[in-house]
């Protein structure tokens, strides 16, 4: 990703050192301040600011190494679950659906 895609509220994953899935806290001159986002831990950790989870800097580097996630997707039974795809395979959807 580009540093001017982040979008406070938005969630990515990453790869490397920070590795998983993250939401957008901050947006700076050069980096970006974010929590992880843990499948099965209670969301209200996520809710803020202020954060009751540590929040963590991604600066020029590790931008580069994340990914924007799919807000969500809607199932055939009609609930919801996470998405995990990569900016290009939504992309790769929408020109294919």
């Amino acid at each position: 990703m580009r540093h001017e895609e982040f979008k406070i509220g938005m969630e990515f994953t990453a790869a490397g050192s920070l590795s998983g899935r993250w939401r957008c806290t901050d947006v700076g001159t050069r980096a970006i301040v974010a929590i992880q986002i843990e499948p099965g831990k209670d969301t209200s950790w996520c809710d803020g600011p202020p954060y009751a989870v540590a929040e963590f800097v991604f600066d020029e580097d590790d931008i580069v190494a994340c990914n924007k996630c799919a807000k969500r997707q809607q199932e055939s039974d009609g609930s919801s679950r996470s998405a995990f795809l990569s900016s290009a395979a939504r992309d790769k959807i929408r020109t294919e659906g």
